[in-house]
């Protein structure tokens, strides 16, 4: 995985690493059924009306793993996702159209 792709806990309620973060910003994860087995969930896009696109794994690290593949195969279009998402937040959030704006160019090149 590229340096900027991480997995870490979701929230503090997790004890495992199950979210795959691209500059903080969430883009895969795992999540685990109350028999104990596993499910990858694929946040390729955001709000409400967006298909809810899960799968099952054979296992945690399993699932893992094809967090990661299914990332590499789409990181030119999250990258896009989240350098708007940065942006958004940038302009809209935390400086209100002030201060220096994020390079976008960083964000959204692909390795």
């Amino acid at each position: 995985m590229p340096d900027d792709f991480h997995w870490k806990p979701r929230c503090h309620l997790d004890t495992l690493p199950t979210g795959l973060f691209l500059h903080g910003e969430i883009v895969a994860s795992m999540h685990q059924r109350i028999d104990g087995a596993w499910l990858a969930r694929l946040h390729r896009d955001d709000g409400l009306d967006s298909p809810l696109v899960m799968r099952r794994c054979t296992s945690f690290d399993a699932g893992r793993k094809g967090c990661e593949l299914w990332a590499l195969r789409h990181e030119r279009a999250l990258r896009r996702k989240v350098a708007i998402k940065l942006q958004w937040i940038q302009d809209n959030v935390v400086l209100r159209g002030r201060g220096r704006p994020l390079d976008l160019q960083d964000l959204a090149s692909s390795h």
